[in-house]
């Protein structure tokens, strides 16, 4: 950068010292000039050779070069400046310079250049005796390991450099509770649950000292996740809302966005669904308000996660969705990996194979990509369940084997079981012998790490096939240990819910404590207000008045709380039966419709076909109805995916009011329906399904004409299984198609008999 001339004459008298002070103060204001001044500072000072001032002149160069991302050069001035302090003794600012050093170079990813750089300068710094740099030393030591994921070398640098932080003043302070965090993530990195929580309560308690409210409402949530991670739900929560007390006082909105995704998980895991929503869709919103894409996802990807969870897979799509439409460059690839899995779970449980299966390789793609075989196993075995569903039963085979391998390899023994376990279920009723060997290796395993729904997953597949072998006895002991561990699973399950139970009242106590502490801060601003003048003293008492006893009333109801706890929590385990079948209802009651269509889903359609097939010995007549949508994908690829919902919801509008008081309507998958005609002859059905033909090409959707096929069976041609009446009608929905489509066609012998040939 060129210097104004008469700048230029005007520095040229300036001495070097005046000179670097010159450069020091317009730093911060113009970058560019304060390097120009601050390289004639050098120069000068080479020339009256003042290697003094040539040291600093080099440590600040090193430091606006950092500040503008131009690395080496920063890297060159201050290796620079730590040998010229080096020469002239000034060994304290040879051990600063020599720190800024270590962190530049980890900041270049030169961890084990880093590592020697500051165990090379720590003896002359224990030889100054200055304990707040030998600790700064010491963490830049361990931030190096923890970086090269050496974590027990990590933990033993900072343990050291905490011995050092020992001094009263607030920076010192500071930085110990930075050294409490930094051991409490090291913990968390190797899986030790309880030190992590410990070692963050450490740091809050040491923020605390210094009233750093920033960083305690940001430890607060910390150590409540490594609280929830632990089970502990009731402190869990405790602290988050401490959090977010803390949150209202300063302004921190994306560590408040991260607390709220925190909040978001822990009512979600005590059943409180609709604040578990509430709380995620706030960061969700701070993130998109600052276009934070990681952010975005990670909160749309916990969204899709909670309405996965309510059954609502339509919402939980767009929300998957959302996280996959994002710029892919921006958006972690885990992140990513996520959405697509939990997409390809969707997918598979609406019968649309080929998404499920794309969205399940583009997952186990990206986790091959960044070496991660945990999270392959597990993408590889959704792919077997995809191709189990399929009816490719050798090519599930080879994706639990190669989900088995995976698992092994990262010595994952949950995962392990899991593989295990599914690879087993496909071999029970064709080779017992190999599925009882697998079986007893994932019983292993389970009992292992104590998880006792796999373990029981196992004595019941290890049932089946003793029994399948002809082996009585043996089936009649993994019977017994079945029923004794589904005892145990039910207690616990009590235990469990009375747990959630306590978590519950305990988040409605600090909900009115939340409540009673606004008010109060509403009658702390009223208070101040009364200084302002007599008239406004007056006005201003009546509110507080009314703000007192809204206080004491909120305190009424925290103290009922409190009191009735106990026989609140008595009573619930009375009620829990009741409270439970409620939960069950309506669990089923989500369960059991498709949220695009509001028809029945697969899984209820085949519950109510098994519910009938009881009882049709007392039926004459019951007939089965296959309807498709012609050319469906054809709609998509012209109108889009909007679209051909949008006709596939018109569709399924028109079977229902055909059938309506008659009949029940599912969606089988796709674009394929299924319709029930209990009492039905076969020409009434043939009826119902013309008509609804022909109002279904008559009609618009969307301003798009469509036009379906049928297929019509009944028990009167004598199917053994629901399937049997299903495949009858589907091989009478493929005689419409071949026979050019938009027709109906009842089944008969011949038509299956085309089908084999």
């Amino acid at each position: 950068m060129c210097v104004p001339l008469s700048s230029q004459s005007q520095n040229v008298e300036n001495s070097p010292q005046e000179l670097l002070e010159q450069a020091r103060s317009i730093r911060q204001n113009d970058l560019e000039k304060s390097v120009a001044i601050a390289k004639q500072a050098l120069v000068s000072a080479e020339i009256s050779q003042e290697p003094l001032i040539v040291a600093q002149c080099h440590e600040l160069l090193g430091d606006i070069f950092w500040e503008k991302g131009n690395k080496s050069a920063a890297l060159y001035h201050l290796t620079q400046a730590e040998s010229q302090y080096a020469t002239q003794g000034q060994k304290e600012r040879q051990v600063i310079v020599a720190a800024e050093i270590s962190d530049l170079l980890a900041d270049l990813k030169r961890l084990d250049d880093s590592i020697s750089h500051s165990k090379n300068i720590l003896p002359l710094a224990l030889e100054i005796g200055e304990q707040f740099m030998i600790a700064r030393l010491l963490t830049s030591v361990g931030d190096g390991y923890y970086k090269k994921k050496s974590y027990e070398l990590a933990i033993k640098q900072y343990e050291q450099a905490k011995t050092y932080l020992l001094d009263k003043d607030k920076r010192t302070i500071r930085a110990l509770a930075q050294t409490y965090k930094r051991i409490a993530q090291t913990y968390k990195r190797l899986k030790n649950r309880e030190l992590t929580a410990q070692y963050y309560r450490q740091s809050l308690d040491t923020y605390t000292i210094i009233e750093d409210k920033r960083n305690m409402a940001r430890t607060l949530n910390t150590l409540s996740e490594a609280q929830r991670h632990l089970g502990n739900l009731v402190l869990a929560l405790d602290y988050s809302l401490q959090g977010l007390k803390m949150h209202d006082l300063i302004d921190d909105p994306l560590g408040r966005a991260k607390l709220n995704a925190n909040i978001s998980i822990i009512y979600r895991q005590i059943g409180r669904h609709e604040l578990s929503l509430k709380h995620i869709l706030e960061a969700h919103e701070y993130y998109s308000s600052v276009n934070d894409i990681l952010g975005i996802a990670k909160s749309s990807n916990q969204i899709g996660l909670l309405y996965t969870r309510l059954k609502k897979f339509e919402q939980a799509r767009f929300f998957f969705e959302k996280t996959i439409d994002l710029p892919n460059d921006k958006l972690d690839s885990d992140t990513l990996a996520i959405a697509l899995r939990e997409m390809a779970v969707i997918y598979l449980s609406q019968v649309n194979y080929d998404k499920a299966m794309s969205s399940a390789k583009r997952a186990k793609s990206i986790y091959q990509q960044n070496g991660n075989q945990n999270k392959e196993s597990l993408a590889t075995r959704i792919l077997g369940n995809i191709y189990r569903e399929m009816d490719n039963i050798e090519e599930a085979r080879n994706s639990y084997r190669d989900a088995l391998a995976l698992a092994v390899k990262v010595n994952n023994e949950n995962y392990q079981s899991k593989a295990l376990i599914s690879l087993s279920e496909t071999l029970v009723g064709n080779d017992d012998e190999e599925a009882i060997i697998l079986l007893n290796q994932s019983l292993t395993l389970s009992e292992k790490i104590n998880d006792k729904s796999q373990m029981l997953y196992s004595y019941r597949a290890l049932r089946m096939a003793e029994k399948n072998l002809g082996n009585h006895f043996q089936a009649l002991k993994y019977a017994e240990q079945e029923l004794r561990l589904l005892a145990i699973i039910e207690k616990e399950k009590d235990e469990l819910e009375l747990i959630n139970a306590k978590a519950v009242l305990h988040s409605h106590k600090i909900e009115a404590e939340l409540e009673i502490l606004r008010e109060e801060n509403k009658i702390d601003k009223y208070r101040l207000a009364k200084q302002n003048a007599e008239i406004a003293i007056a006005n201003q008492n009546r509110k507080i008045s009314d703000l007192e006893l809204t206080k004491n009333r909120y305190a009424a109801i925290t103290l009922g709380l409190l009191l009735f706890m106990s026989l609140v929590i008595a009573v619930l385990i009375y009620r829990r039966f009741i409270a439970s079948k409620k939960l069950n209802e309506k669990l089923d009651a989500l369960a059991t419709k498709d949220p695009l269509t509001d028809c029945y889903n697969r899984r209820a359609l085949f519950d109510s076909l098994d519910e009938d097939f009881k009882d049709l010995t007392e039926q004459d007549n019951y007939c089965v109805v296959l309807a498709d949508i012609d050319h469906f994908k054809a709609v998509n690829d012209k109108y889009g995916h909007g679209i051909g919902d949008a006709v596939i919801c018109g569709v399924a509008k028109v079977l229902q009011k055909c059938v309506k008081g008659k009949g029940e309507v599912a969606r089988y998958g796709g674009e394929e329906f299924c319709i029930l005609l209990p009492g039905m002859t076969i020409n009434q059905a043939k009826e119902v399904a013309e008509k609804m033909r022909q109002r279904i090409e008559n009609s618009t959707f969307k301003k798009v004409n469509v036009t379906s096929s049928f297929g019509i069976s009944s028990i009167n041609f004598n199917p053994k299984t629901p399937k049997g009446l299903i495949n009858q009608a589907d091989f009478a929905l493929y005689k419409s198609k071949s026979m050019g489509r938009n027709k109906v066609t009842v089944w008969d012998k011949s038509l299956q008999n085309e089908n084999t040939n």
